[in-house]
């Protein structure tokens, strides 16, 4: 847990030296006056749209489980697991927690805590992290084509961005050509065990890619990061003299949240704020750039800040439980120890993580 926990920490570190400099670098005078006149209101609805979203994001993640059989009765991939829904909650949130390490890979830590809890194989469960966030890669997407009705000079991105995760989809979906990448990388030096390792998340990643199921997750996910988009339209114009449309608002955030997702950095921090701040303050009636700085900090400690609290709090909640405690930590000890047999590709890999 050790690990996770220091990147997450890394990630928290960054996201405050990053607004530090943003501050140092504007006037932090006019920021604070820009608030002046602010309905604060907003704030409370748009942390109600993130905790709904993050409802349906547990409602996606629950559908994925019984889809591969950690549900009693799911008739899924594997034989079923009893998994009670509280603990699921749980364990869903806890990895909110996780979200500022770089791509978001720290959220892994919802199988280690799952197999720490009710002894589910990582590999079975891991690939939900993928379909999670293709998934979302999707929504934002949809979204974006959704409100780009006024910023059409950006659709030729929009559909690049689409047709690059459309790729990803096949490609981890078709076991022939997941398990061919995986093989080949077998073979280099530095990644060859961990690539014999993934080999337990082919038909896991398979099953969740399918036509059906990827369409199911990413219709949830349209009305998941819809609701936060609304969030963003009711911060931006709780600002006295600004005049933002839904449909721009719903652009201006996805392409955001798209921006920092794809940038592979913890939480998409700088690249999801520098993007939104510079879009909003162009395309926005009445916002300056102080407006556009403080809309941009607030949605932010409104979204990605407030996963971070609640998932810390569901995370320390989870181990308060000396046995889960020290079973997670086992979990991802063993999860860092390299594959005992590196030199076949087509060795078959292991159950355990």
């Amino acid at each position: 847990m050790s690990r996770l926990l220091r990147r997450t920490l890394i990630g928290v570190v960054f996201g405050v030296v990053v607004y530090i400099v943003w501050l140092l670098l504007s006037d932090a005078r006019e920021v604070a006056d820009s608030l002046q006149g602010f309905a604060w209101s907003a704030v409370a609805w748009a942390l109600l749209a993130s905790s709904l979203n993050y409802l349906l994001r547990f409602w996606k993640w629950e559908l994925a489980l019984g889809w591969l059989g950690v549900r009693s009765g799911s008739g899924g991939l594997h034989a079923p697991t009893e998994l009670r829904l509280g603990r699921s909650l749980e364990i869903y949130l806890a990895g909110l927690s996780m979200s500022v390490t770089p791509g978001k890979v720290g959220e892994v830590l919802r199988s280690v805590l799952l197999r720490a809890s009710n002894d589910v194989p990582f590999t079975r469960t891991a690939p939900i992290v993928v379909a999670d966030r293709l998934s979302d890669l999707i929504a934002l997407i949809v979204l974006a084509l959704i409100g780009i009705s006024d910023v059409t000079e950006y659709l030729p991105y929009v559909i690049a961005a689409l047709v690059m995760v459309i790729a990803g989809v096949v490609v981890l979906g078709s076991p022939k050509l997941f398990g061919g990448i995986l093989n080949a990388c077998a073979k280099l030096p530095l990644i060859g065990g961990l690539a014999v390792r993934a080999h337990g998340l082919i038909d896991s990643s398979a099953k969740l890619l399918e036509l059906r199921y990827i369409t199911v997750l990413s219709a949830i996910s349209v009305v998941g990061w819809g609701l936060e988009c609304v969030g963003y339209w009711v911060i931006l114009n709780a600002f006295p003299g600004v005049e933002a449309g839904l449909p721009l608002c719903v652009f201006l955030w996805s392409v955001g949240t798209l921006v920092g997702a794809l940038s592979f950095l913890p939480g998409g921090l700088g690249a999801t704020e520098g993007s939104l701040g510079v879009f909003v303050a162009r395309f926005a009636v009445g916002v300056n750039s102080s407006i556009a700085m403080a809309s941009t900090l607030l949605i932010r400690l409104c979204t990605l800040w407030y996963g971070e609290l609640v998932g810390a709090i569901a995370l320390v909640s989870f181990m308060r439980d000396p046995k889960l405690r020290a079973a997670a930590r086992e979990v991802e000890q063993a999860a860092r120890e390299p594959s005992p047999d590196t030199s076949s590709p087509a060795s078959p890999p292991s159950e355990s993580p």
